[in-house]
This record gives C-alpha cells, sequence and structure tokens, in this order.
C-alpha cells in the first residue's frame, strides 16, 4: 500500500533561477537527483532547500530515467514560504530517533523514510504556520482522526473511493484530487464529504447531469452527496454521487452504477471482497468462498433486471453496439484497506455476469477439502484494471440507449441494498464556447 513521503531537493545555485522562473509561470520543474523508489499513485512532498534554508514546498512525482543512476523529479505546484525557514531549526524540532537520517537527507538529497517524513512536517508546521493549510493532509492529527473511525466505517470508505477512482479512470480524469481527502470532525456520511471538490446537490451543474440520467426521478428520492471533477485541459467531466439511505457504519458494501451519456449506456459492478489464505511457499492464496448467500440475492437481482432489458428493441445504431449487452460484473479482490493517499486501483478479477455463471458451476473451483472457492487461477481469466476501463470507456459493454431507459426499477431496487450506490455520469462533451473563449471572440468583434 503506497504512501505519502517527503523528498528533500536541494538546488544549486545554476538552477535556482529556471526553479523560480516555473513556480512564477504556474509551470512544473524538473531536477535530475540520484535514482529513488516512490510510487506515482501516492504524494511525493518536495522540500526546495537553498542555502541552507527551507524556501518552496511543492507536490512532486516520480518521473523518467535521467541518466546513469538518475532519476527525473518533477515538482508541481511549489508555494514559496513567506519567510525561508533555517534546516538547523527544523532538525532542533526532531525526535532523536529521527535526527540523523533526516539530516543526512537535508544534507545530500532524497527521499525522507515514512517516519522522518512524518516528523518533517510536524516541525515545519510548527515553525511556519503559513505552510500548515498545504502541509495539513500529512500531519499527525489527520491520522489520528482516520484511525478513531471504526473498522467497519474505515472498511466502507474504502470501497467508496475505489469505485470513485474506478469512475474516474473510466473517464479518463485524473485520480489525484482524491488525495485531497480530510476527515471532517464528526463521522462522515460518505467519502466525498471529505473532498474539497464536493459541490451541493443544488449545484447547476450537478442538477443538469442528473437530469439527463435515466432513473433520476428514483435517484433524487434518497440523500446523497455530489462532487464534480474536470479536466482544465480537455473540459472533460465526471459528475459523481453516492447515494444511500443508512449511516456509513450500518451500510454493506459499495455498488458502481456508470452512465455514458454520449452512447447512452450503463455498466453495473459489485465489490467482492476475498479472503487471503497463506500458503507454504510463502506467495499469498487469494480466494472468494462459495456459496454466498448474499452474493445470491444480489444475482437474482440482476437476473430479474435482464429480463427487463432482453425485452427491448433490438439495437439498431452504431452508437449502440455493445459486444455484451449485459451490464454486470463482479469484481473480486483482496480486502480493501482504507488510505486515501493512494490514487491507485486496487488489483482484482473483473468478472462479467454470465462469465460468472459458468465459473460458478465450473468442476475446477472446488478445493482440496471439497469447498467451493474461486481464485486467480482456477477463475483462468479475467479483467483486469486496464482492460475493464478500456471496454467499459467506450461504451463496448454495458446497455444499448433502449434498454438504459427501462433501468428505472433497477436503480430503485440497488438503492434498497443498504449498500453505498456510487453512481458516476460522464455527460456529452459539451461544443459550446467557454465564458471566457466567448468573451475573447466578443472582444476580436469589437475591435
Amino acid at each position: 500500500m503506497a504512501k505519502a513521503s517527503g523528498f528533500a531537493v536541494l538546488l544549486p545555485k545554476d538552477r535556482i533561477t529556471t526553479f523560480l522562473e516555473c513556480v512564477a509561470e504556474e509551470r512544473a520543474f524538473a531536477e535530475p537527483v540520484a535514482d529513488f523508489q516512490h510510487s506515482r499513485t501516492a504524494p511525493l512532498v518536495c522540500f526546495v532547500v537553498s542555502a541552507g534554508k527551507l524556501t518552496h514546498i511543492g507536490l512532486g512525482r516520480r518521473g523518467a530515467r535521467a541518466g546513469t543512476g538518475l532519476s527525473r523529479l518533477n515538482i508541481d505546484q511549489a508555494e514559496e514560504l513567506s519567510e525561508p525557514v533555517s534546516i538547523r531549526r527544523i532538525l532542533n524540532r526532531l525526535p532523536k530517533r529521527n535526527a540523523a537520517s533526516v539530516r543526512k537527507r537535508f544534507e545530500s538529497g532524497g527521499l525522507l523514510t515514512e517516519k522522518g517524513f512524518s516528523a518533517v512536517v510536524e516541525s515545519i508546521r510548527q515553525l511556519a504556520p503559513q505552510a500548515s493549510t498545504l502541509l495539513e493532509r500529512f500531519s499527525q492529527a489527520r491520522e489520528r482522526r482516520i484511525q478513531r473511525l471504526s473498522v467497519k466505517a474505515r472498511d466502507n470508505l474504502a470501497q467508496q473511493k475505489e469505485a470513485l477512482l474506478t469512475a474516474l479512470s473510466i473517464a479518463g480524469l485524473s485520480r489525484d484530487p482524491v488525495q485531497e481527502w480530510t476527515p471532517s470532525d464528526g463521522m462522515p456520511v460518505s467519502f466525498l464529504d471529505g473532498l474539497p471538490s464536493v459541490r451541493l446537490r443544488e449545484d447547476p451543474m450537478v442538477v443538469n447531469d442528473l437530469q439527463n440520467l435515466p432513473g433520476f426521478e428514483v435517484i433524487k428520492t434518497y440523500p446523497y452527496g455530489a462532487a464534480v471533477f474536470e479536466s482544465e485541459e480537455t473540459s472533460e467531466r465526471l459528475t459523481v454521487i453516492l447515494a444511500n439511505r443508512l449511516p456509513l457504519e450500518e451500510q454493506t458494501g459499495t455498488d458502481l452504477i456508470y452512465f455514458n451519456e454520449t452512447y447512452q449506456s450503463f455498466v453495473m459492478v459489485q465489490y467482492k471482497a476475498m479472503e487471503r489464505a497463506d500458503r507454504k511457499s510463502g506467495i499469498p492464496l487469494y480466494l472468494y468462498r462459495l456459496p454466498d448467500t448474499q452474493l445470491k440475492e444480489e444475482i437474482d437481482r440482476m437476473n430479474a433486471a435482464l429480463g427487463t432489458l432482453k425485452a427491448c428493441a433490438p439495437n439498431t445504431d452504431i452508437g449502440g453496439f455493445r459486444l455484451t449487452e449485459n451490464p454486470f460484473f463482479l469484481k473480486l479482490c483482496p480486502r480493501l484497506v482504507f488510505n486515501p493517499d493512494d490514487v491507485g486501483l486496487v488489483p482484482g478479477m473483473y468478472l462479467p455476469l454470465d462469465y460468472w455463471k459458468l465459473l460458478e458451476s465450473d468442476p475446477g473451483i472446488k478445493g482440496p477439502k471439497g469447498g467451493l472457492r474461486i481464485t486467480y487461477d482456477n477463475a483462468k481469466r479475467h479483467f483486469d484494471n486496464t482492460s475493464f476501463t478500456t471496454v467499459v470507456s467506450k461504451a463496448w459493454v454495458g446497455t444499448t440507449p433502449s434498454q438504459s431507459q427501462v433501468l428505472q426499477d433497477v436503480i430503485r431496487a440497488t438503492l434498497e441494498t443498504g449498500k453505498a450506490v456510487a453512481i458516476a455520469i460522464k455527460p456529452k462533451k459539451s461544443t459550446e464556447p467557454r465564458d471566457d473563449d466567448q468573451e475573447i471572440e466578443e472582444e476580436a468583434l469589437d475591435e
């Protein structure tokens, strides 16, 4: 599980000017540094040091190789401290157990240890209160608030976060905004509560997207939170709502409903946790045991919905072509651990419902003691995160336009299960000029 860390960046005199120019122009800055390992799905906080003083704090990402033993460190969103802070003062406030390793990094540059990073964050927050907002999400206080949540609450937040990350991946939008999650003082109602990008349900953009969603009349009768994620470069956006009728600690999991408005296609995913079993080889075995009474009830509900979908008129439009018109998928994955800093998708198996029906009656799933279990080996094949994202993003699988119009009862049944339902709407890309573009055109005409 990838976690946030920090990197001490020592800039030589001949690079400081270039760095400051990038900061002023809000451009990313790249610096070759000694090769290091850090997951690209977790935050990397860069502490920029010049002449023995901390001058800037930014977010970094490990880039491509920059030569023998070197990696490119890309620094973005760098903020200048109102007053530089002496590295000596930072070191003097560190616990003795962390001081030696941190001093070495600030003298020669490099990646901090997990505990060293945490200690540096607390030291800087005391010495430079103006940096507290930036470093708040990496503070020990934030970690304590997360740990105070019950195990059940953290499990449900982890599933909701995974559903949100999946939807963002399918939509082709950055998952980085999810790293800004901060726990509220009280018990959150859903994962969206901790995101600064959350909008009120009355927001015109949210309402407009929901009105174009088949089944909206049912959804709006349930309590929900909504968020809009948007790409500044492409103007693509994704509206996500989390609807539920139970408190976080009473929910029984999460379902994802993804709607592509361009192709009028629904895809629905149910998440199921696999158990971990230790083997003599030391390589863990992940398995999902059968029978599962709750899953059987859920599949019965899916089968009833399929009967309704099959009664729809056959598709005759190229935009409605699907490799499979069955919108239901299961994702089996190791039990999720709630870590809001990691925006990587959890590895797992996406299995189409039709394939699952064959698999659960296949003799190959019988274990050595006669029990039934699904594993990576006996499942034979599956969609991974990348392949699933590919086929869903362009609506190669899912409901046809005519089928999507009759899903209101299916959505109602899903909302009544006691799970949180993450509903993601990818609207058609607007061809209308943005306000700023329109102003430029009007100015040109006036001239």
